[in-house]
Order: C-alpha cells, then structure tokens, then sequence
C-alpha cells in the first residue's frame, strides 16, 4: 500500500495518548493513526493482515509447551523458539517474515540455532536437505505451480511461503504456518533423535500426515 506525508492537526492530550498506545504495542505513531483510521472506514491494511496472521499464529503455538512465542521485534516479523534434546540444550528459532506482495507471496520461513557445535551445524544441515528433497518431490507432483526457494547452510535453512488457496482467511494463513512450524519441528527432532538411515523414512511419514489436512500454503 502506497504511503505519504500528510501534515494533521492533533491536540497535545490527543498525541501523548497516542505514543504511549503506540509504544505498548510496539509500533510507531503514524502506524498506529493510519490503523485507527483504516479501521474507522473498514479498510484493511497489509499492517492488519499481518497482525491477524501473526495472532492466528500465536494462538495455535501458545497452546503447544515446547514452542515459545518471542516479543516481535517488528510488525512485518515474529520468531518462535523451541528446544532442542541434544547436548547443551540449544534452541531451535522459527522467525517467520511476512512480505504479502500478492501474487500468492506470504513471506518466508527461517529455521536456525545459535550453536559453536560443528557437529550439530552438520546434523541440521544434513536434516534440512534431506527433508526439503522429500518435501520438493512432493510439491513437485501436487502443486506444479509452485517453486519454493531453499537456502540451506550453517545450520540454518530459509524457505519462501505461497499461497495456495486464494480468498483464505487471515486466521487460516495463521493456523496454517503454525501447522508448517509443528511439522518440520517434529521432523527434525525425531530425526535427531534417531539413526541417520532412518530419517528418510521419518520425514516423509510426517509430511504425509502433514499432507492430509490439506495445507492452503506451500
């Protein structure tokens, strides 16, 4: 949505309310009068998209214990931690960006750990390749139309989102890469917790569960 700069006459009281509203919320002055104007005349804004995206999100993950919600550091960005069962107790982080360019274009996902261990960088990387060859062969017969971006390195990997189900809702998107979130964090630590020749096995029966409840993203 394109911005500009107009010039408002806003009474002191008026403005000091509006900074501290902003502030409990994270956001800046002129992002929360656009929103509280947008919504005076019904008009949804990318800002209220992302928002209850995110809220659908949060709402799904806040109910599950391993995964712990962090404060957004932006309106555009919200990440995810989840511990991992391996020495040092490591967390895994899901930061989850949202672009909504249209087209289909969500966003992208972001998996990754603050680790020094080379060994566990080895595994995660070893984890990410292997599931995103399965999940390619997958998307790759069902959904042609889509061509999801992998960068995988250093124990961390960086997938693109498409929608795939145009007129979703806001609280569907949400749920949706909540469910995308609980299913690769369950790949990857039953594979961590299981011997290498067996993870081909383990990530294609998730994601086929997966499968079943017929994702509206990709």
């Amino acid at each position: 949505m394109k911005k500009s700069v107009y010039s408002l006459v806003l009474g002191d009281e008026v403005v000091a309310q509006i900074d501290r509203a902003a502030y409990a919320l994270g956001t800046s002055r002129s992002n929360l009068i656009n929103q509280v104007l947008a919504e005076y005349v019904s008009l949804i804004t990318p800002e209220k998209r992302r928002k209850d995206i995110f809220d659908s999100l949060i709402s799904v993950l806040d109910t599950f214990e391993p995964f712990q919600v962090q404060a957004k550091a932006s309106d555009n960005m919200l990440s995810i931690r989840s511990p991992l069962r391996v020495k040092y107790n490591p967390t895994i982080k899901y930061t989850v960006e949202l672009s909504l360019h249209g087209k289909g274009d969500l966003g992208q996902l972001k998996i990754m750990t603050r680790t020094q261990s080379q060994t566990l960088i080895g595994l995660l990387d070893a984890f990410f390749y292997r599931f995103c060859k399965i999940e390619q062969r997958y998307i790759k017969a069902l959904y042609p139309q889509v061509d999801p971006q992998y960068q995988i390195g250093q124990g961390r990997l960086i997938r693109n989102f498409s929608l795939l189900k145009e007129g979703s809702k806001n609280n569907e998107i949400g749920c949706a890469i909540a469910a995308y979130i609980q299913m690769i964090d369950r790949a990857l630590k039953s594979c961590l917790g299981a011997d290498g020749s067996q993870w081909d096995e383990i990530c294609e029966q998730i994601y086929l569960n997966y499968l079943k409840e017929t994702p509206i993203i990709c």
